[in-house]
């Protein structure tokens, strides 16, 4: 699901430039910028070498890692230029910390960066330490039609015909471990059920590490569905897997995914298990979520740009043919005030880019596969089918999937599930103290709150056992 208040369009060049002799800025810098109570995670990778600056960065929070700038070194300030995102850094270093600001689209945020110097992430530090773990790890391939897909399945070490599960990812570009802000919940949960007695498959979503495409990366929802269920046919052809027994644990989108394909594949999926997913409309939950998004950053919903949204989400949401939707959706935004101040400052800081581009860029990404078919999620189709056993919950602080009406609707629909709301935890089922800042996951230590993993342990061992 969206969750970033600020976007950073990524830049795509490498530059080397000139130094002075400096202060040694070697390493990995990390830090966050605030804008209210939202953050958004950024880290500098700096290689100095006696006549030359290589510069990275990566911005963990929208999946994007290794990407080149513009960067100078003088004395003991540090200048950063991103011009493709229309950004810049300036800071300098005190006392072994870079002070700052990051400034886009002419807006200034500060930023204090510090030296990435180990892992801040307790729960997968402790995972990767453990050098006696009571199963092994295995790097695998699996097909859906012409596309292959890269994975790790991990095997307890004694025993054999294990149950099993497939692992799937929320929306975005995700990795096996569904990595965000650093965080690795899907690797916490892989060591939690292979300490248990159970097989597990998590898998790089389609453009995402290993899983290479030539294809399409944004699509429909319907056609993750069609990878995760040749994951479960996979794991089910396995020798060391019970075939009778092999179920499927989704997270935000992937909790979507799982209801279809209990519903639709009721001989193969044998039980899931929805984190955060949705049990309402996707017209519904889009719309709710720009307005909780709004808590979190401790301002009240702009009610015009609201409407605006909802406008857009509505005619979205049709069935209307592409061209008409193309139609409709530049009428509706054209001649928006809200829209033409951020065009504004657009070409404030490039006077070459048009109102034609932006407005187009910003439609494109609304008629994009996967925000189309979220959008246009029905729940009544998929989880009113779903007969096997299902396992739902939802965290109070969830800024993305709305817990209590999400929660009520799949206990509506399924009504043989069991549904367990969580006090106090956000999207990725961390600890938070309220809404302010429950969507700021880099700044949050854990991974996952310890209680939520042992009940979906304690849950599925119960279900296999009936």
């Amino acid at each position: 699901m969206k969750r970033l208040p600020i976007t950073l369009l990524l830049c795509i060049a490498m530059l080397t430039n000139a130094m002075a002799q400096n202060p040694d800025l070697n390493g990995s810098w990390k830090g966050a910028i605030e804008a209210g109570p939202m953050s958004l995670s950024i880290v500098f990778h700096i290689e100095q070498t006696n006549d030359s600056v290589i510069f990275t960065w990566d911005s963990p929070d929208q999946k994007a890692f290794d990407l080149p700038a513009i960067a100078t070194i003088r004395g003991n300030e540090l200048n950063v230029e991103i011009a493709e995102s229309y950004a810049s850094y300036k800071g300098k270093l005190e006392n072994d910390t870079l002070v700052g600001i990051f400034t886009q689209f002419g807006t200034g945020y500060p930023l204090r960066m510090t030296r990435n110097t180990g892992n801040d992430r307790p729960q997968e530090a402790a995972i990767e330490a453990d050098q006696n773990k009571p199963y092994h790890s295995e790097n695998v391939t699996f097909t859906n039609g012409d596309m292959t897909l890269a994975g790790t399945l991990t095997v307890p070490n004694t025993g054999s015909r294990f149950p099993a599960v497939v692992f799937v990812h929320g929306t975005g570009l995700l990795d096996r471990d569904e990595n965000i802000s650093g965080h690795k919940p899907f690797l916490l949960m892989a060591d939690a059920l292979s300490r248990n007695g159970f097989v597990v498959l998590r898998y790089d979503k389609r453009g995402a590490g290993e899983s290479h495409t030539n294809g399409p990366i944004n699509v429909e929802t319907a056609l993750m569905a069609d990878d995760a269920m040749a994951a479960v046919r996979y794991l089910a052809a396995r020798p060391e897997v019970d075939a009778s027994k092999v179920g499927i644990l989704g997270h935000s989108e992937g909790g979507i995914i799982a209801f279809m394909n209990a519903a639709n594949y009721p001989d193969e999926v044998a039980y899931i298990v929805s984190m955060a997913g949705v049990g309402v409309s996707g017209l519904e939950l889009a719309k709710k979520q720009t307005r909780m998004i709004s808590y979190t950053m401790g301002v009240e919903p702009d009610e015009e740009a609201q409407s605006l949204n909802d406008q857009l989400l509505d005619i979205i949401a049709t069935d209307t043919d592409s061209l008409t939707m193309r139609k409709q959706l530049q009428e509706l935004i054209v001649n928006n005030p809200a829209q033409q101040e951020a065009i504004e400052k657009l070409k404030a800081v490039d006077p070459t880019i048009t109102t034609e581009e932006i407005n187009e860029f910003a439609i494109d990404r609304m008629m994009s596969p996967d925000t189309r078919g979220l959008v246009k999620y029905d729940p009544t189709k998929f989880l009113s089918n779903i007969k096997c056993p299902t396992l739902a919950i939802n965290g109070t602080l969830d800024c993305q999937v709305a817990c209590k009406e999400n929660l009520e609707g799949i206990a509506h629909l399924v009504p043989h599930a069991t549904v367990k709301a969580y006090e106090g935890l956000n999207h990725l089922f961390q600890t938070c103290d309220d809404w302010v800042g429950s969507s700021n996951y880099a700044l949050i230590h854990e991974t996952m709150n310890p209680q939520v993993i042992n009940d979906i342990v304690t849950w599925l061992q119960s279900t296999v056992k009936q």
